[in-house]
């Protein structure tokens, strides 16, 4: 459905720049959302009731208000509608916080879970491909050895959920509502946390512990570089949303 005339009612409230109307489906109806790029601070409730006295039919009226930074767009310059944060639910924006969908689930979760599983397998039987002797067990007693299995195993789904993240999981980070480059320095700290243990574990396994150089690059390329990413990541987390609420807590 289009929303051209509420758009437009709204381009000509003085603080408003761009804006963007849309629904979101919440469980077992949709809600009219405007998403609106403003020059200032301006409360949202003053602009339903700027477009409450345009004249505008009372169904065409958003039931929320979301002041963003910027409209995400794509590649061609349109307004990129998937890429639109998730407001709290009409009635909760004060305590009680709930996204208007789940993060999970939904066609990119399945693709992102089989791409997981796909990589997963390719990696653990391309192991001794890349570290010849890295995975070798045979003079390992049981039940060290089957301990160390599941160690390679989980190694190898960590970096296949860092593929499948890398692939589908931006536009899930993107709806969080963080600054666009927040949401990019997040999304790559994600997938470097799932896919660095895979190399890491297995370099590490092939370094002499005397070899100071191998040892000091590898400390360097994935220890340091891990630490980062868990940095970005608390920051993501703490960072107010482009709404100018804080993060859920």
């Amino acid at each position: 459905m289009s929303y051209d005339d509420v758009e437009a009612e709204l381009r000509r409230h003085p603080k408003v720049r761009e804006c963007v109307v849309t629904t979101i489906h919440t469980g077992s109806r949709n809600t009219l959302v405007a998403y609106v790029v403003t020059s200032g601070q301006t409360d949202p409730a003053e602009i339903r009731a700027f477009l409450s006295s345009s004249g505008l039919r009372s169904n065409r009226i958003p039931q929320a208000v979301i002041p963003v930074d910027s409209l995400p767009r794509t590649g061609s310059g349109e307004v990129d509608r998937a890429g639109l944060p998730l407001p709290v639910r009409p009635g909760q924006a004060v305590g009680g916080k709930r996204p208007l969908s789940d993060f999970g689930g939904g066609a990119p979760g399945v693709v992102m879970l089989v791409l997981a599983v796909v990589v997963a397998v390719v990696a653990f039987l391309m192991t001794d491909v890349f570290w010849p002797g890295s995975t070798d067990l045979s003079v390992v007693p049981q039940p060290w050895a089957g301990l160390f299995t599941g160690l390679y195993v989980a190694e190898c789904l960590s970096f296949g959920l860092g593929i499948g993240f890398l692939f589908a999981g931006r536009g899930r980070l993107t709806r969080l509502g963080r600054p666009p480059w927040l949401t990019a320095l997040a999304h790559l700290s994600v997938v470097w946390l799932l896919i660095a243990w895979w190399p890491q574990d297995n370099l590490y396994r092939l370094t002499a512990k005397t070899d100071w150089g191998r040892q000091a690059a590898l400390v360097y390329g994935f220890n340091v570089t891990l630490m980062i990413a868990a940095a970005v990541l608390v920051a993501f987390a703490v960072r107010e949303n482009r709404a100018g609420r804080p993060a859920d807590r």
